[in-house]
């Protein structure tokens, strides 16, 4: 029987559909054996996860996922296996949850100035207290009309040079391994085919420069890579010996699959094996 496995997926706690233990039940009911949520700057919904897992002898690995500051493309580093009562950990989250939320008010008016109807209260109320994201904006957006789904919202509205992009505030790549190896956690690089490498030769120089700088492992299953994108950063990890992760991304409405990568594939399970004999051995 295969075991299935999912290490990045997101709740309401950031811009996901589902609220944490909503999340546990769908992957249970997904045949889901182990499970780590990884919200976007924020570890809010990690307490309520972990309890709800723990009175149901589910196995949850609690997580993050930073967007940090980057030139060339987007870089998102993964903490798995965090102390979510870190006070260092929970200082950061703080902060980019405050940047958040006024870049979410610019970009409200700006979207107003062209003719778009949304409201602040009205994405406020979309988050449900959670860090705001482009997607509560974006799921409005998609109910009035304006757009037919996500991916539209994104192309046309949020991305640099249109009328609703708004850069925000990030963290450097050392200040995101220093808080997130402080709380215990372990720093991976989330989807690496999105740090816009020229070639794998070149991320592969690039990847030595991050593992100077604290990052234990790459996400090589994950389902914005190709077959050969798999292949090549599977090569790359253990050519430089380090941690494998795998994770879906899963937000529940951005057509991804639970425990899949890449072409209806379930993410191995050994990988969590390896993940957890570092964190024991270490």
């Amino acid at each position: 029987m295969i075991k299935k496995i999912d290490l990045h997926v997101h709740t309401k706690a950031s811009d996901g559909i589902y609220t944490p233990k909503e999340i546990i039940d769908y992957a249970i009911a997904n045949g889901i054996s182990s499970l780590a949520i990884t919200d976007h700057d924020t570890v809010d919904g990690l307490a309520e996860a972990m309890d709800y897992a723990n009175k149901i002898g589910f196995e949850l690995i609690p997580g993050v996922e930073f967007g940090l500051e980057y030139k060339a493309g987007s870089f998102h580093l993964l903490g798995l296996y965090v102390d979510y009562g870190n006070p260092a950990l929970i200082e950061a989250t703080e902060f980019l949850k405050k940047s958040r939320m006024i870049r979410l008010v610019k970009m409200v008016e700006l979207l107003n100035n062209e003719g778009y109807n949304i409201s602040l209260k009205e994405v406020e109320q979309e988050a449900m207290g959670a860090a705001v994201g482009k997607p509560h904006i974006a799921r409005i957006m998609i109910r009035r009309g304006y757009a037919e789904d996500m991916a539209y919202v994104f192309k046309n509205f949020m991305i640099k040079g249109k009328p609703g992009h708004v850069k925000r505030d990030r963290i450097f790549l050392n200040e995101a391994v220093s808080v997130i190896k402080n709380s215990g956690g372990i720093p991976i690089i989330a989807h690496p085919i999105s740090l816009n490498a020229k070639s794998f030769d070149d991320f592969e120089d690039k990847l030595d420069e991050f593992i100077l700088g604290g990052v234990q492992g790459i996400e090589v299953y994950s389902s914005m890579h190709t077959m050969n994108d798999v292949a090549e950063f599977l090569r790359i990890a253990d050519k430089k010996n380090i941690l494998i992760s795998g994770g879906s991304d899963f937000h529940g409405d951005k057509g991804k699959r639970i425990g899949v990568y890449t072409d209806g594939n379930f993410i191995p399970d050994y990988i969590l094996d390896d993940i957890k004999n570092f964190v024991k051995d270490r």
